[in-house]
């Protein structure tokens, strides 16, 4: 949708138009964050390793599954008011992808 800034609304008819063409706008955006955020939420682990893993695209999934793997055995250590929650294992996802970063630029 392109909007004009300079546009000018020169009746009270189109001015409830434009409302009503943005207010829709903005709900069809907001719907597609929502799209994408449920995605993210459900698919998380595949989204960061993917996008910050400096592997290539089958080297990713393997080290996926590995941290995977380490997760599962991790979250069994983890004090119960953690064990499913979001925020927890993003965290730990990213701790481990930043823990790669640095050993492998230590590597060479």
């Amino acid at each position: 949708m392109s909007h004009n800034p300079t546009k000018k609304i020169d009746s009270l008819t189109k001015l409830r138009m434009e409302k009503n063409k943005l207010e829709t706008y903005c709900k069809y955006q907001e719907k597609l964050i929502g799209i994408k955020v449920d995605y993210f939420r459900k698919n998380y682990s595949e989204v960061l390793s993917d996008s910050m893993l400096p592997y290539d695209r089958a080297t990713n999934l393997r080290a996926n599954n590995i941290l995977d793997s380490a997760n599962n055995l991790i979250a069994i250590l983890l004090p119960e008011v953690f064990k499913g929650k979001f925020l927890p294992g993003v965290v730990l996802k990213l701790v481990e992808i930043l823990s790669i970063w640095t050993f492998r630029k230590t590597e060479g």
